[in-house]
């Protein structure tokens, strides 16, 4: 039994003859009587009675057109919602960035992709990475922006790898380390650090700009994964903070902050994911090619 069976026999009992119910649903009459037929015959049960003016449905035809009927109204109803849903996805993008600052890489590709979708919705989310693969597992998110080694470990998740991730330590304009033409990391180790997160990739960041320089457990460590909060504490104390490349020309950043001349030759990989079983809209296709490039 399949779906077409089952409109040709609700049609049959709408139109009430084979002749009326052909026309409508722009089949043959000689094929649709046939498919009766063969339903009829596939059941075991007469659906209709044959009368000189058309036909009528038997009283057990009258349960299996009606059961008949509810499900093509079921199906109906699942095509609509998975239309509605594509139509959502293509006009809504969500993307969670871990950690906090890899969002800097949105600063160039989100105004581009709104230049070519200026009716998409966006909603960016800064979370930690246990944050955003849960958000991506249950549907809630469309894209991961995160370090590659903490995503590649997720079998699920189809990774699009992106231009490695430079990070650099930045402090208030004032601050002791900002006199000092070359810092090194036991330099840092004497102030307290700002980190968007304890667990995941934040730390992968810093432990990569320090290299072999280990932070000490105990180390004075604020935990804050708003970064314009964070920006606030460390225009306020002796506190050093990580920022992303393209804040490097940021004038309005750097009115307010210094970024340390300390450098490291150790990127960090970064990749877009997403879920191997969902396809990608076209706008979250457009994005992951901006950031590509």
């Amino acid at each position: 039994m399949n779906t077409t069976k089952l409109r040709y026999i609700v049609a049959v009992d709408r139109f009430g003859s084979m002749t009326a119910a052909a026309a409508a649903i722009h089949v043959s009459q000689p094929s649709l009587t046939r498919t009766v037929a063969e339903v009829e015959k596939e059941l075991g049960v007469i659906l209709f009675e044959r009368r000189a003016r058309g036909v009528i449905a038997t009283q057990q035809g009258r349960s299996i057109i009606d059961r008949a009927a509810r499900i093509l109204a079921d199906i109906e109803r699942l095509d609509m919602d998975a239309r509605e849903f594509r139509e959502y996805r293509e006009a809504h993008l969500r993307v969670c960035i871990s950690p906090p600052p890899l969002i800097t890489l949105m600063n160039p590709a989100l105004p581009q992709l709104l230049a070519h979708y200026p009716q998409l919705k966006v909603d960016v989310k800064s979370v930690s990475t246990g944050e955003a693969i849960s958000h991506l597992r249950t549907g809630d998110s469309d894209l991961i922006i995160g370090p590659t080694r903490a995503l590649e470990e997720k079998r699920e998740f189809k990774i699009v790898p992106l231009k490695p991730f430079d990070a650099y330590f930045f402090t208030r304009r004032d601050h002791p380390l900002s006199k000092k033409r070359t810092v090194t990391s036991k330099h840092i180790l004497h102030y307290p650090l700002v980190l968007p997160e304890r667990d995941g990739s934040s730390p992968e960041i810093t432990n990569r700009l320090f290299g072999e320089t280990e932070i000490p457990s105990d180390h004075p460590t604020h935990i804050i994964g708003h970064f314009p909060l964070a920006c606030e504490v460390v225009a306020a104390t002796d506190a050093v903070a990580t920022v992303g490349q393209a804040y490097l020309g940021n004038k309005e950043f750097l009115k307010r902050f210094n970024i340390l001349a300390f450098t490291t030759a150790d990127k960090l990989s970064v990749c877009c994911a997403y879920r191997q079983d969902f396809e990608l809209s076209a706008p979250a296709t457009a994005l992951v090619n901006i950031l590509a490039l």
